[in-house]
């Protein structure tokens, strides 16, 4: 049962480290990719454009604004 309980411990321990303020900024910049490319399928959809380029160009603005916008890390 000790063995247990120091794997679970290790765990909690990998968990809370991981989970830092770069890893944060990380995943904020990755959603809003997704949702810059549902805005910019829905911005091809009304406009009639091609909506394989315009996903992908509302996917790069969507990161970069959340890139900018979330706080810097000391980090990196």
């Amino acid at each position: 049962m000790s063995e247990a309980r120091a794997v679970i411990d290790k765990v909690r321990d990998l968990k809370s480290t991981s989970d830092t303020l770069s890893m944060k900024k990380k995943k904020g910049t990755i959603t809003g990719g997704f949702i810059g490319m549902a805005a910019g399928l829905l911005y091809g959809v009304a406009k009639s454009y091609n909506l394989v380029s315009s996903a992908f160009i509302g996917a790069i603005i969507g990161g970069i604004a959340s890139h900018l916008l979330l706080p810097n890390t000391d980090e990196e």
